[in-house]
């Protein structure tokens, strides 16, 4: 089984000029090529790395392929 983050810096273009009215935030696709990958051998590694990467100011995936082993 593989992990690993996708992540990219989300923009904000939202004009709040006024803390009580403020612009809900609407999603917008990232380019394909601002999506960056690292892989992780475990999970709490991948979770612990997406923490720090959203603290940053990235938006960020954890994903995994298959089901690990089913003995």
């Amino acid at each position: 089984m593989n992990i690993w983050i996708e992540y990219f810096k989300m923009k904000d273009d939202r004009l709040n000029n006024h803390a009580q009215m403020k612009e809900q935030a609407k999603w917008i696709p990232p380019d394909p090529k601002d999506v960056r990958k690292r892989f992780c051998q475990t999970l709490k590694e991948a979770q612990n790395l997406a923490k720090s990467l959203f603290d940053q100011g990235y938006h960020v995936s954890i994903k995994q392929d298959g089901h690990g082993n089913t003995n």
